[in-house]
């Protein structure tokens, strides 16, 4: 293993920064739960990653308390008018970046909700830490400053721009966002849905948006029940629509009866597997407040075969587990490097680029207030009934083939968290494979550790719990002793 776990018998947490990790783990010394440190951890990496997701994006989190497991979706809807104004200027597809590119965000709904239902501690006391690394700044990383050269090569606004263009090492400083930040920890998130909606809306609209107050005003997050499927010996918890966490499933519960076999014949196998997976995706899964999705029948259903196109994207996830146990998976996003490209001057609030996913037509069809087939999902595991493992991963429309080769690492080859997530990758994107060097049976190669995401995990094993952080990333995993 190139990067070491963390093994403890009480609190533990893993993300893509260390300042993220450190601030969940001070949380858990204070006697917070795995919700309270999942708070403050979404918070700090709302600012130590601001490429990856923040205030103005989506979050979703698969929770383990008490035996149970349940899902919080704070994915964001589209403005009402989008629709409108799409077909209005002639588009056939909503635009990657730019104004008409946002969702209303979730995660600042999403995360409170969870915190109202399962914390412990202060709310406002959560965010202190976050609210003090805005103020203090942030030093761009050889991955922020990669994500930084992306975004200045192509569209952005002048905030983004201006805000963004430093160089290794050079802090960011984000006093705005410490100042939206602290709203947030005093009023809630009427702050945010109220104040910081009309000045976000005044200013997509300025920039010919139709992001608007009342679009913000009403839009809540949702509790609902994850998918599961039992797995040679596991039941799998995925994320449920209008996250595309059934991929996953399908995936799996085509390989439940026989063993999966990674060389070329096996790999034509898993092709057709993921390829009639990702067709049942796209032709039923939406939004189930507008579109009915047969869970059971999806899972039984055959299709016909045919290629599509995966985009990447931008996320970052966490995972923590407290002295008691409770776990949280956690994934938050602004889809794209940077979302929309579009930051407030005052907030210093990137909005999202969520809306980009939807299609004109089908179950994924843009309407006035509906969320979009979703990319982020996360996973956890039970067996014989105790929880087992949990991980989350950044991949975008990649993540279903992701997740089915991190959990057969575990539940077939007997892998380890660490070694599962570590293990070479292969993706297949839509039209051709290519894989990570170790990977033999794959001709096009990318290096090794390469872009085929970066995922968190804790694993249970005999009384200890073991946490990993992806050597793709820079994040650490740290715990209480």
């Amino acid at each position: 293993m190139l990067k070491p776990v963390f093994i403890g018998e009480k609190g533990l947490a893993t993300s893509e920064h260390a300042l993220s990790t450190i601030t969940a783990v001070e949380v858990l010394k204070k006697g917070g739960n795995a919700i309270d440190a999942s708070v403050a951890m979404s918070f700090a990496l709302s600012v130590v990653q601001p490429a990856l997701n923040g205030l103005g994006g989506d979050f979703m989190a698969m929770i383990y308390r008490e035996g149970e497991i349940s899902f919080i979706n704070g994915s964001g809807w589209a403005p009402e008018d989008l629709r409108k104004i799409i077909k209005e200027r002639g588009f056939s597809e909503i635009p990657i970046y730019g104004p008409l590119s946002p969702v209303v965000p979730g995660m600042v709904y999403g995360v409170y909700e969870m915190w109202k239902k399962y914390g412990s501690l202060e709310w406002e006391e959560l965010l202190k830490t976050p609210t003090e690394i805005a103020e203090k700044g942030v030093p761009v990383t050889s991955k922020m400053l990669a994500a930084i050269k992306d975004m200045l090569s192509g569209y952005h606004d002048s905030v983004t721009g201006k805000l963004y263009n430093k160089n290794l090492w050079e802090r960011i400083r984000l006093t705005g966002l410490a100042k939206s930040i602290k709203g947030i920890a005093e009023n809630g998130p009427e702050f945010f849905y109220q104040e910081i909606a009309r000045g976000l809306s005044e200013y997509v609209q300025e920039m010919g948006g139709v992001l608007k107050e009342h679009d913000f005003k009403n839009y809540r997050p949702e509790f609902s029940e994850p998918l599961k499927l039992d797995y040679k010996g596991y039941t799998i918890y995925e994320s449920p629509p209008n996250s595309q966490g059934i991929t996953t499933l399908l995936i799996l519960n085509a390989f439940n009866e026989k063993k999966v076999i990674f060389d070329k014949k096996g790999l034509e196998e898993i092709l057709n597997v993921y390829k009639k997976a990702y067709a049942l995706r796209d032709k039923y899964v939406g939004d189930p407040r507008f579109v009915s999705i047969p869970v059971e029948k999806i899972l039984k259903e055959s299709v016909s075969l045919s290629e599509t196109e995966l985009k990447d994207g931008d996320t970052t996830n966490f995972v923590i587990s407290d002295k008691q146990g409770n776990v949280v998976s956690g994934i938050q996003s602004l889809y794209h490097s940077f979302g929309s490209r579009i930051t407030h001057p005052d907030y210093m609030i990137t909005l999202n680029n969520r809306a980009s996913d939807f299609k004109l037509n089908g179950p994924n069809s843009l309407l006035p207030h509906k969320r979009p087939l979703h990319t982020l999902s996360s996973v956890i595991a039970t067996k014989d009934g105790r929880i087992s493992f949990a991980f989350g991963i950044s991949g975008a429309h990649y993540r279903p083939q992701q997740h089915f080769l991190i959990i057969n690492n575990i539940v077939e080859r007997g892998m380890n968290i660490g070694d599962a997530i570590e293990s070479p990758r292969f993706l297949w994107n839509g039209h051709e494979v290519f894989a990570e060097e170790g990977i033999e049976f794959v001709e096009k190669k990318v290096k090794y550790p390469g872009p085929t995401g970066v995922g968190h995990g804790i694993q249970f094993i005999n009384g200890e719990k073991i946490a990993y952080a992806d050597i793709r990333g820079e994040g650490i995993a740290l715990g209480e002793y």
